[in-house]
């Protein structure tokens, strides 16, 4: 497929930035859960997404096998995960810390006001 690229047998969109994959990766391995926050990754702008945005990393079945979020590591299926369009990943539980990738002109209109 052109316009994906595979990465530890997980394709991943052509477009996506090398350290989001990386983190992905680590992620799904280990079972962390993780909050993305999808945007415009010209400008880094947020869209604020509330929904489908907090889970676990899992991948598709399939020849073409891509990332999806599961809502728990008990899941058995969730939805794709938009990898060319995250502008920020940060760790579900705040105990963790907090930003794991963060779009270097990452900004939150919302935050501003």
């Amino acid at each position: 497929m052109k316009d994906r690229e595979e990465y530890n047998g997980t394709f991943y969109s052509a477009n996506t930035h090398p350290e989001v994959r990386r983190i992905l990766e680590r992620v799904r391995q280990d079972g962390t859960r993780i909050r993305l926050h999808y945007g415009d990754t010209k400008t880094g702008k947020d869209w604020q997404d509330r929904y489908d945005v907090a889970g676990t990393v899992g991948r598709s079945m399939g020849p073409v096998k891509i990332p999806i979020l599961l809502h728990n590591c008990n899941s058995i299926g969730g939805g794709g995960i938009l990898d060319d369009c995250i502008v920020r990943i940060r760790y579900a539980n705040r105990k963790q810390g907090g930003d794991m990738y963060r779009h270097s002109q990452y900004h939150n209109e919302e935050a501003r006001q």
